[in-house]
């Protein structure tokens, strides 16, 4: 008798990078971009944390060693099934697009990293942030700004700052432009941050690598606007 096996179901997450594994080591993005968040986040009150924007739920493992009330959501199925499979028993759920299914005030932190760029609208996205945190609570948001050079040169041709959407199909913005929408949106900003890429990471033209030598310049002497991912502490009003 001829036996017809079964076919193995694909492993979760198989085409998923490996440094997003929970027994892998971070890659050296991740470990810049943990440590900036976390230096803020880890001095905040213990409290129920809302990872906005997870992706596979990497920076939501390293924010439950401080804050373990954490809860990871994201609107991409497969990266929130591939964070279960990886950080359980944390809590990764799939969220709308538009809205959240949870209550008002239900969340102290939340945790917003480079979300913003990609959100359909950047409004509606922090009015829901705003709505789920409670009065007084903080908001941790990193976003994304265009490299240096480029700013410079438009601050230089056309005499004025670069728009959010110029030339970009991202919502980019910079410390500035973050803080001002978030005023706009009913907070207060305490404390403005930086995070950068490693040198040299991206270097497809000879642009990008005049950039990444701005940069590293730009970190070495610890100016944040260089930096093209702005970071932000800001609290709820």
């Amino acid at each position: 008798m001829r036996v017809v096996s079964e076919p193995h179901a694909p492993c979760v997450g198989a085409d998923v990078p490996r440094h997003f594994r929970k027994d892998a080591p971070p890659n050296p993005h991740q470990r810049r971009r943990r440590r900036a968040v976390l230096s803020i986040i880890e001095k905040l009150p213990a409290g129920r944390v809302l990872d906005y924007g997870c992706g596979y739920g990497d920076l939501t493992y390293a924010i439950s060693r401080t804050h373990p009330d954490v809860i990871g959501v994201d609107v991409a199925p497969d990266r929130v099934e591939f964070a279960r499979s990886q950080y359980a028993p944390l809590r990764f759920e799939v969220c709308p697009e538009k809205g959240l299914p949870f209550a008002d005030a239900s969340f102290d932190i939340v945790a917003s990293v480079v979300v913003v760029p990609f959100v359909p609208d950047p409004e509606a996205y922090l009015d829901e942030v705003r709505r789920v945190l409670k009065p007084g609570g903080h908001l941790v948001i990193a976003t994304k700004t265009w490299p240096v050079l480029r700013r410079m040169y438009r601050r230089l041709r056309d005499g004025k700052g670069v728009g959010t959407r110029a030339r970009s199909k991202l919502h980019l913005h910079t410390l500035d432009t973050t803080a001002a929408l978030l005023a706009q949106h009913g907070f207060t900003v305490l404390r403005r941050d930086a995070f950068y890429d490693p040198y040299f990471s991206n270097r497809k033209n000879a642009a990008d690598i005049a950039n990444s030598l701005v940069e590293m310049t730009g970190e070495m002497l610890g100016l944040k606007a260089p930096a093209p991912y702005p970071l932000l502490l800001a609290r709820r009003d």
